[in-house]
């Protein structure tokens, strides 16, 4: 059941694919993540099959590693983590 929390919480948005994707569980927000850079966010855990963005910027994540040093999941709104030396992707959108 969409609960009537999240439906206000993106009811403004004008990306209306992207709110319904959030209302209805299949994207996850990554708004409130600790930032790592300008488009780098730090993800508390990865969910393999979901979409992710940013609700604020109204922007899409591009792509998702693993950073090898430290094994920190980062979200990036640019797909430069696919192919780096430094992490392991695990998604690409």
């Amino acid at each position: 059941m969409i609960s009537k929390e999240l439906r206000e919480r993106y009811a403004n948005m004008a990306n209306r694919a992207m709110a319904r994707k959030l209302i209805n569980g299949s994207a996850i927000d990554v708004a409130t993540c600790k930032r790592d850079g300008p488009h780098h966010y730090v993800l508390t855990n990865y969910v393999d099959g979901k979409d992710y963005c940013d609700s604020h910027a109204e922007a899409w994540v591009w792509s998702i590693g693993r950073r090898l040093k430290d094994l920190k999941i980062i979200a990036s709104l640019e797909s430069d983590l696919y192919q780096h030396p430094n992490y392991q992707c695990l998604w690409l959108r």
